[in-house]
């Protein structure tokens, strides 16, 4: 029976640490909005809200706020509600009227504030609701009005919920690839990657384009690019587009290194009429079987006018994946409809009927 007592004696001390462990995690994070309403017109006043940081999505701790109240020499006594969320402020009109034309700090989420109003302040109102106008209204009217007043609160009926800052979005036009001669118009939303077989994989970006220009040779129209890279050193790139029969037809993309010269090749059908652009959003691929150039959501015309393109060619057709798709499958269900109408016309209902007062009727075989 001893050792039982014991066991269980055990268990009930590290139950109740547990719990008072996680009740002080809690209550450690929980926090009240606090608002401070100053009336001074002074300059000497001014340059003192100026320093005093007032931000609503932000965490204050007790030690910031017990800095601002000192900076701000907070009136006495402080008020203070027993409980006091967000939507508690915004709906008393009482308090909107108070701090109306006042100079107004408010802080949505402070940490204990309530035990550094009771540290500064030597006095403080108690108030149950803050929604009791009466009560709120007589003890504004005690408080003198020349300087700073606080209201807080003790706690809040719900946790509150901190908010999180997000990264901005990084600015597409560094990321984008453009190329513009007398002649050519090249888009990539993202930069160029090229992976020569001896040399790691590099990001050909606007920023290591060094020289472009353009020239018609021979019925093709060539778009030089040349680029500087730490990796590769110097590096140019030609693109080759054959004019044949009213269209352009992009063919190889010739690279050009301190190693030499070599062409890359694409199984993609690049070819676009006079007039128009080509567009192609899924990656397109240059290669000879060791080295690759990548070019994503590429847009490239040829003949360009006032430096925009114009309608476009897309790599991807009308009768896309999703289309034949819908189409084998409204075909099947079309086929399965027909079979079922076709049964259902089909079946023969009696139109003979037995007449108990008549001769028995009599069914062959062959009927």
């Amino acid at each position: 029976m001893t050792r039982g007592t014991g066991k269980t004696s055990n268990m009930v001390r590290v139950s109740f640490f547990a719990l008072s462990l996680v009740c002080q995690l809690v209550f450690a994070y929980a926090c009240t909005p606090t608002v401070i309403w100053c009336s001074h017109d002074s300059s000497d006043y001014d340059a003192t809200y100026r320093k005093v940081p007032s931000s609503p999505l932000q965490r204050l701790t007790p030690d910031e706020f017990e800095k601002i109240l000192l900076q701000l020499n907070v009136t006495e006594p402080a008020i203070v509600v027993e409980e006091l969320c967000v939507e508690d402020l915004r709906n008393s009109k009482v308090l909107s009227n108070a701090t109306n034309g006042s100079k107004i700090f408010y802080f949505a989420c402070v940490v204990s504030s309530d035990e550094i109003i009771q540290k500064i302040c030597k006095q403080k109102k108690m108030i149950e609701d803050i929604n009791d106008d009466h009560n709120l209204n007589m003890i504004l009217k005690d408080i003198d009005s020349n300087g700073c007043i606080v209201l807080t609160g003790k706690q809040c009926r719900y946790s509150y919920t901190e908010r999180i800052k997000r990264e901005v979005l990084a600015d597409n036009s560094t990321s984008e690839f453009k190329i513009k001669t007398d002649d050519v118009l090249l888009y990539s939303a993202q930069p160029l990657t090229l992976k020569i077989s001896d040399k790691p994989e590099v990001q050909l970006v606007q920023s290591k384009v060094t020289g472009m220009s353009s020239k018609n040779n021979n019925n093709t129209m060539i778009l030089t690019i040349k680029l500087d890279d730490q990796t590769i050193g110097s590096l140019t790139l030609e693109f080759s587009f054959e004019i044949k029969r009213g269209y352009y037809t992009l063919t190889k993309v010739t690279y050009e290194t301190i190693n030499g010269v070599n062409t890359l090749s694409t199984k993609r059908d690049i070819s676009f009429p006079f007039g128009f652009s080509y567009h192609c959003s899924p990656k397109t691929t240059f290669t000879d079987g060791t080295t690759f150039l990548n070019i994503m959501d590429m847009q490239v015309q040829v003949g360009h006018k006032g430096a925009t393109f114009s309608d476009a060619y897309d790599c991807v057709g009308f009768t896309s994946i999703p289309i034949w798709t819908g189409i084998f499958v409204t075909v099947i269900l079309g086929l399965i409809m027909i079979w079922a109408l076709t049964m259902i016309m089909d079946i023969r209902t009696m139109d003979r009927f037995d007449d108990p007062k008549g001769k028995t009727i009599t069914i062959s075989s062959a009927e």
